[in-house]
């Protein structure tokens, strides 16, 4: 069982996400990404992989930015990384920088369960072969 922390700003999104994976047995954290502090609440949930969606309401903090910032905290850097989108346009715009990111995967709304588990065991598995 891992501990995920999901961040998005739609909050039946967080619900579904949050009932998936606890099914698939994982210790899941839901935090609303439109949150001035959301760095801070990411930190604090102690992460073994983060969920974050590419795009949400607040224009100052977008989730790529919010990923961005992951990868410069110390306590962070290693953790990780699916970004989520149904801007598909917008993932296809940060696809060289998703591919040269470690241990950073992108899937693509709608997604199946099927698809976000592999995405989420993959990562993990990845992670822990170093």
């Amino acid at each position: 069982m891992a501990r995920i922390t999901v961040v998005n700003d739609n909050p039946e999104f967080l619900d579904l996400v949050r009932e998936i994976l606890e099914d698939d047995r994982h210790d899941t954290t839901t935090l609303d990404g439109d949150r001035q502090d959301v760095l801070h609440a990411i930190r604090a949930s102690d992460p073994e992989l983060l969920m974050i969606d590419l795009r949400m309401k607040a224009g100052v903090l977008h989730g790529w930015d919010v990923a961005q910032a992951v990868r410069r905290d110390a306590s962070l850097a290693g953790v990780p990384i699916l970004v989520c989108s149904g801007d598909v346009q917008a993932l296809r715009e940060i696809e060289d920088e998703l591919s040269q990111m470690h241990q950073v995967r992108s899937v693509v709304k709608p997604f199946g369960i099927d698809e976000l588990t592999d995405a989420i065991d993959g990562l993990l598995a990845e992670h822990a072969t170093g």
